[in-house]
C-alpha cells in the first residue's frame, strides 16, 4: 500500500507530541506570571526582607508598572529574537537538534528567574526563556510538517497549539495554588521539568528528511522515511525528492530518472548544498517567494492584531472588575476553554479546511469584539464574560491553530526556515507591540478599546478571503504547484 493512503504510523505520532512540548514551554512561560505576578512586586508584612537570615534572595522585588510592563514583555522580544535565530539554526544543524540544543535556553532563563534579585535580572531571564520560545513556536511547526503524511499533517501540527493552551492552563491551576512570596519563583522554575523531558525524548525522534534530502543526505532520508511511515514509501519519497531537486542545484535533475526512481549522484558538492537554503534576504530577492512571504507575515501580525494577549495578558484584572477576588479562578476556567476549542480546531482543521476555518475564526472573533464592547459599555457583566470566553474560543479553534501550519507549507523546503522564521517574528512583534500599548489604549478608549481589534479582524478576515488559497490534503510539491514554486528556478529568477 502507497504511504501516503496507509494512515499514520504510532511513531509520528510520538514525534509530535515530543516537539510539541517546545510550544508547551511557550505555554507555561507565557502565563506563569499571570496569577502569582503580584507576590513578585509586592512583600508581605514582615520584618523581614529575604526567605531567612543570611539569605540573599529578596520575597519579592520593587518595580513600578512600567518597569514592571517592560520585564514581563521582555518575554515577546525575547520570542522575536528567537524566531529570528530560528531559520539559521535549524537549516545548520537540523530541526530536530536544533529543538535539542534550544532547551538550554529554558534552563539559563528558569534559572535566572528563580533566583532573581533585581528587575534586570528577572528581565534577562525572561528574555532567555522568550528566546527559546519563539525558537520553538517556529521550528515545531516546521518539523511536524515535514515528517507527516498529507493526509493528516493538519491534525498533527495543531498538537503544537493544542500544547501551547495546556502549558497555559497548567501553569495558571498550579498558580492558584502558589499565590505565595515563595510560590512564584516557584512558579519560574517550572518549565525546567517540560524541557528536561522534551530534551530526553528528542533523542528518539526521527530527523526530518526533506532537510536531510535538501542537504544531500538522501540515504539517511530513506531511513528515516521508513521509520516515519506504513507501506511502500517509493512513490511519496521520489516526489519529495522531486520537489527539491526541480529547483535545487545540489541535487542532480538526472537523479531522478525516467520511471520514477531515485539514483543518488555520484557526485555532489557540499558547500553548496549547504549554500543553497535561502536566507531571507535571498529569499526577498525572488518575487513570487517575497509575495509568500510577506503574506504570512501579515496573517501572523493579523493573528496578533485581533487582540487575543490583550485578553490573555489582562483577563485578571478585566474580570476582577465583576467577580472580585474569584477573577483568577475564571481566568483559569478561560484557558480550560481555550483547549476544548483548539480540540475542535483540530477535528475540523482537516475537514473544513485551512481557508475556511480560518475565515470562521475571524468573523466570530471579529463579532464578539463588538459585543464585548456593548457589555463594557453598558456595564453588563454577564455578557463580558461570554463574549470573553466566545472570544478565546473562536480564537483557539481557527487563528490560533492555523497560521503556524499554513506558513510551514506554503513555501519549499530551502525557504521554510527563513520564511517562518520571518513569519513569526512579525507574530512576536505584535505579540510584544499589543502587551506593552493595551494599557495605555485602555486608559484612552476605555470601554470601546475592543472596537479597535474588531476593526483589524475585519480587514484580516477579507485579507484571508481574497488572499489565501486551500491546502488541506495536499502534499507539499501540489501546494507549490498551486502557489507558483514547484517549478521555479531560483538561480534564473535571482542570482543567488
Amino acid at each position: 500500500m502507497d504511504s501516503r493512503q496507509a494512515g499514520v504510523k504510532p511513531f509520528v505520532l510520538f514525534c509530535a507530541l515530543v516537539a510539541s512540548l517546545g510550544t508547551f514551554n511557550s505555554g507555561v512561560n507565557t502565563s506563569s506570571l499571570n496569577i502569582p505576578g503580584f507576590y513578585v512586586l509586592n512583600c508581605p508584612n514582615s520584618s523581614s526582607t529575604t526567605y531567612f537570615p543570611g539569605s540573599s534572595l529578596p520575597h519579592c522585588i520593587h518595580m513600578d508598572d512600567w518597569t514592571w510592563g517592560v520585564a514581563t514583555g521582555m518575554f515577546a522580544v525575547g520570542g522575536l529574537v528567537g524566531a529570528l535565530a530560528s531559520g539559521p539554526l535549524s537549516e545548520r544543524i537540523g530541526r530536530r537538534n536544533s529543538m535539542l540544543a534550544m532547551n538550554i535556553s529554558f534552563v539559563i532563563g528558569a534559572l535566572l528567574l528563580s533566583t532573581s534579585t533585581t528587575s534586570a535580572q528577572f528581565a534577562i531571564g525572561r528574555i532567555f526563556v522568550g528566546i527559546a520560545s519563539g525558537f520553538m513556536t517556529t521550528v515545531v511547526s516546521v518539523y511536524i510538517t515535514e515528517i507527516s503524511p498529507p493526509s493528516h499533517r493538519g491534525v498533527l501540527v495543531s498538537f503544537l497549539q493544542l500544547f501551547t493552551t495546556l502549558g497555559i492552563f497548567i501553569i495558571e491551576a498550579i498558580g492558584l495554588g502558589l499565590r505565595s512570596p515563595v510560590g512564584w519563583r516557584v512558579v519560574t522554575v517550572i518549565t525546567v521539568g517540560p524541557a528536561v523531558v522534551q530534551a530526553v525524548g528528542l533523542l528518539f525522534c526521527a530527523r526530518s528528511p526533506r532537510w536531510l534530502i535538501g542537504h544531500g543526505r538522501v540515504d539517511e532520508a530513506r531511513v528515516e522515511m521508513l521509520r516515519l511511515r506504513k507501506g511502500c514509501v517509493e512513490a511519496e519519497f521520489t516526489e519529495m525528492i522531486s520537489g527539491v531537486v526541480s529547483s535545487s542545484p545540489e541535487l542532480e535533475k538526472e537523479s531522478v530518472t525516467d520511471d520514477g526512481i531515485y539514483k543518488e549522484p555520484v557526485k555532489q558538492n557540499e558547500e553548496k548544498k549547504q549554500d543553497h537554503h535561502l536566507t531571507f534576504f535571498q529569499v526577498m530577492k525572488v518575487p513570487r517567494l517575497a509575495i509568500l512571504v510577506m503574506q504570512q507575515m501579515i496573517l501572523h501580525a493579523g493573528s496578533q492584531l485581533t487582540g487575543i494577549n490583550a485578553i490573555m495578558y489582562y483577563s485578571t484584572s478585566i474580570f476582577e472588575k465583576s467577580f472580585g477576588g474569584n477573577a483568577a479562578y475564571v481566568t483559569v476556567g478561560v484557558a480550560a476553554l481555550n483547549i476544548f476549542a483548539t480540540v475542535v480546531g483540530q477535528s475540523l482543521i482537516d475537514r473544513l479546511g485551512r481557508k475556511s476555518l480560518m475565515m470562521i475564526s475571524a468573523v466570530c472573533m471579529c463579532l464578539f469584539s463588538a459585543l464585548m464592547t456593548v457589555g463594557m459599555a453598558l456595564d453588563i457583566s454577564v455578557l463580558q464574560v461570554v463574549c470573553i470566553m466566545l472570544f478565546v474560543a473562536s480564537f483557539g479553534c481557527g487563528l490560533g491553530i492555523i497560521p503556524f501550519l499554513f506558513t510551514a507549507e506554503c513555501l519549499p523546503t530551502y525557504a521554510v526556515s527563513a520564511g517562518c522564521g520571518a513569519a513569526l517574528m512579525s507574530n512576536w512583534f505584535f505579540n510584544f507591540i499589543i502587551g506593552l500599548i493595551f494599557p495605555t489604549l485602555q486608559s484612552a478608549c476605555g470601554d470601546y478599546v475592543f472596537l479597535i481589534f474588531a476593526g483589524l479582524t475585519f480587514l484580516l478576515a477579507l485579507f484571508i478571503f481574497f488572499f489565501t488559497k486551500e491546502t488541506k490534503c495536499k502534499s507539499i510539491e501540489q501546494i507549490g504547484r498551486d502557489l507558483g514554486w514547484y517549478d521555479l528556478d531560483i538561480c534564473a529568477a535571482h542570482d543567488i
